[in-house]
Formats: structure tokens, C-alpha cells, sequence
């Protein structure tokens, strides 16, 4: 199907309608919610943590339902389109994404370690373990996968048929960043510029890749390490905020563009049955 005929003003219009319902949607699962599950005191407890799974997986299957539901009936193409593709390779890619953030974040806290500013684990083993998978699958549900569905999937595909580029990717990022703002009512300008950071970040793997599932890989390791070392008392660190952030977030970060624009996708990430990129 062919868009030459069509004005621009139109594509624009088109495009932010849906752009629109698809945040609006987003946006109501997340502050119903917030409202049912208010924060406990005591963000690593089972219970707390299971409650987050259950509500991520509502929110999970809301922006799922409304993209796909966008996806067929107003732009006529299929998940695949938005860089929703295959579960069975996708697995492999979010794998590769969670890798790329985890390896030069845990060397840079290991270097960090060498010079005084050490991270401690300060709760035994079963319970750490019990806790990082609970928070991992708490994140992967009700954080990267319905953001990334609908901000690098869905919103970054509609924002192509109207701009290209980095234009895109910059686009996004700022939707990405007011949206954080106002849900959390809150408009400090070191918070806004790590969301803003985080959407460029991933907004740039997906075009570099393709796919949603390296940005959702990225963004479950990325989320769970941050909410692990910063708010989590399993887990203690020496060093201060830039200490963590240098090593949580501008080298992993760094690392991954770097890497995916120098080398690629491994051999086991990529797609069994991937189309022809060009």
C-alpha cells in the first residue's frame, strides 16, 4: 500500500491519533495499577513483588491487545511490522539484549570494587536468588515489555511513516520521557534526562536491530539491576549516585551501541527465519 498520495498534514494526523490511544491505554493500566497496588513499605518482599507479577501481567496483555488490535485494524500490517516478531527467536535476542547490558555493567562495578566504592550482598543466597527472579519477572511484565510494545514497537513504527532517522528515535524519546513525567508527577530534570536517555538508548536498538526483543532484553536487565542495587536493601553499594549510574547506566548503554554498530547480532540471536534487512 502506497502513502505517496496522501498529504502530510494527514499523516500527521493519522499518526497522532494513534500514537495517542496507544499511550492513553498504556497510561490507564499503569495508574489503575498504581492506585490497586500502592507501594509497600518494603519493595522485596514476596508478596509485594508477586503483586507486581500479577499486575504486570494484566498491563503485558493490555498493551499487547491494544497494539495488535491498532496494528491490524488501522495500519493494516501485522505484529511482525512493529518489530514484533517470533516468541521462539525473539527469546534469543532479548537474551543477547539482557547480555549486552549485564556484562560491562558487572565489570564496571568490579573496577568500581578495586577502588574502594564495593557492592555487597547483604542478605543470604536463597533469598537473593528469590529476589532477583521475582524482581526480574516483576520488571519484564510490568515495565519492558508493555513499554517497549508500545514506545519502540508501535509508536516508532507509526513515527516512521511520517520522519526517518534518528528523528524517530528522538521523537519517541521525548514522548517517552513527558509520558514517565506525567505519571509520576514529578518534573525533576536529572529524572527526566535518564528517561529521556533510556528512550534514545533503546529507540536505537530497535533500529539497529529490527526487533523489540533486544530493547526488551536491555531494558529487564537494566531496570532489574538499577531497582536492585538503588532500592532494594539485598543488595548494598559503597559508592555514591554517579558511581552507580556510571555503572548501571552510561557504560552498559555505551557498550551496547558500540557493539551492535561495530559487530552485529551473534549468530545465535539472530532470527531463524530473518527477512531480508538490506
Amino acid at each position: 500500500m502506497t502513502t505517496s498520495h496522501v498529504s502530510p498534514t494527514h499523516r500527521i494526523v493519522s499518526a497522532a491519533w494513534r500514537i495517542g490511544v496507544a499511550m492513553l491505554a498504556l497510561a490507564a493500566g499503569l495508574v489503575v495499577l498504581m492506585l490497586i497496588l500502592p507501594a509497600g513499605p518494603d519493595p522485596s518482599a514476596p508478596r509485594a513483588l508477586a503483586m507486581r507479577i500479577s499486575g504486570g501481567l494484566t498491563l503485558t496483555a493490555l498493551a499487547l491487545g491494544v497494539t495488535t488490535f491498532l496494528v491490524y485494524q488501522a495500519d493494516h500490517k501485522n505484529p511482525a511490522d512493529i518489530g514484533l516478531g517470533s516468541a521462539r527467536d525473539g527469546w534469543r535476542l532479548a537474551l543477547w539484549g539482557a547480555l549486552v547490558w549485564l556484562v560491562p555493567s558487572a565489570a564496571t562495578f568490579a573496577v568500581l570494587a578495586l577502588v574502594g566504592a564495593s557492592i555487597s550482598v547483604t542478605v543470604p543466597a536463597p533469598e537473593l536468588a528469590q529476589t532477583v527472579l521475582l524482581l526480574l519477572l516483576a520488571v519484564l511484565l510490568a515495565e519492558a515489555i508493555p513499554e517497549e510494545v508500545v514506545f519502540r514497537g508501535y509508536v516508532t513504527t507509526v513515527l516512521g511513516t511520517v520522519t526517518r532517522g534518528w528523528w524517530v528515535i528522538t521523537i519517541q524519546a521525548v514522548l517517552f520521557t513527558l509520558f514517565a513525567g506525567l505519571l509520576r508527577q514529578h518534573w525533576d530534570p536529572m529524572d527526566l534526562s535518564l528517561f529521556l536517555a533510556m528512550g534514545i538508548g533503546f529507540g536505537y536498538l530497535r533500529m539497529i536491530t529490527g526487533s523489540v526483543w533486544m530493547p526488551i532484553g536491555f531494558h529487564t536487565a537494566f531496570q532489574t539491576g538499577s531497582q536492585l542495587v538503588l532500592t532494594h536493601d539485598a543488595v548494598e553499594f559503597a559508592g555514591g549516585q554517579t558511581a552507580s549510574m556510571l555503572a548501571l547506566g552510561a557504560v552498559p548503554f555505551a557498550v551496547a551501541a558500540i557493539t551492535i554498530s561495530t559487530t552485529g547480532l551473534p549468530r545465535f540471536a539472530r532470527p531463524r527465519r530473518a527477512p531480508h534487512d538490506g
